[in-house]
């Protein structure tokens, strides 16, 4: 993952470049990643978009196809979300294990007041013939902006921060901070990726979906969940192997909510309950 790196300082999204490179290789596009310092048409979870500022985040896409090919794409998001929960916690030890992952695809802080969103992911499936033929992970990661820099708050959504931030927080509260460069963050993301892909590191599908679950924050909780089909509301008490939230209601039926936003009542958070 990383032997291939294209930079470019503004596209309208890396999402469309890794698949035209995907398109053009084939097979041998596995690891290729393309990373920019800013994007014009970003996009987000459930076609929402994504703000940036430009050379202070690390705004990327990792193609996966061939020998790094998972099982299904579900497991893609969760070794990419376990990736940058390894990236994070390597290059930022004094966040240590603050640093969780929020279902389906954010990558957070829990701080005393509550979570913050630091990083999103997105992943677009290929198939061919049915088969699935490839997967890019686009990956979001709010690094160096000040507050006034970060994106606005989508309704019902999580606070943005950056890492920058939440050092400057641990190094008032005594700790010591010296910020990270992007490219230390993108080595140890790869890396990380790659050890979760590579045929001959990657672990056994339960054991990452096992992994995965456990660096979850906030299952335990009271849980609304809202899609077209209506609103389901319940605790969320865990996950399935195919990555659905799985949320028991008052009545004592368990459902798996695939897709859809999802509010977390943080407050009634029970970690291992």
């Amino acid at each position: 993952m990383g032997h291939c790196i294209e930079f470019y300082s503004s596209v309208p999204s890396t999402m469309a470049v890794a698949r035209g490179i995907l398109d053009r290789r084939g097979d041998e596009a596995a690891g290729a990643v393309v990373i920019a310092d800013h994007q014009t048409a970003g996009r987000g979870r459930l076609d929402r978009g994504w703000e940036d500022a430009r050379g202070r985040g690390l705004l990327g896409s990792y193609v996966l196809c061939g020998d790094l090919l998972p099982e299904h794409p579900s497991l893609a998001v969760m070794a990419a979300g376990l990736a940058m929960v390894r990236a994070i916690r390597q290059c930022c030890p004094q966040l240590g294990d603050r640093i969780r992952l929020k279902w389906p695809n954010d990558v957070i802080a829990v701080e005393a007041d509550g979570p913050v969103k630091l990083a999103g992911i997105l992943a677009e499936s290929i198939f061919e013939q049915h088969e699935l033929s490839g997967v890019i992970l686009g990956i979001g990661v709010n690094v160096n902006q000040d507050e006034d820099e970060l994106p606005s708050i989508r309704r019902g959504g999580l606070r943005p921060s950056s890492l920058m931030l939440l050092g400057r927080g641990r190094e008032r509260a005594g700790a010591t901070y010296s910020p990270i460069g992007r490219e230390h963050l993108l080595v140890a993301l790869c890396r990380a990726l790659d050890d979760l892909c590579a045929p001959g590191s990657r672990p056994a599908a339960d054991v990452v979906h096992a992994d995965w679950q456990r660096a979850l924050f906030g299952l335990g909780a009271g849980v609304s969940a809202h899609s077209a089909s209506g609103t389901v509301r319940g605790r969320a008490v865990g996950t399935s192997a195919q990555g659905a939230l799985l949320v028991r209601t008052a009545s004592g039926e368990t459902l798996e909510i695939h897709s859809g936003d999802v509010v977390f009542e943080w407050a009634t958070v029970r970690e291992g309950g």
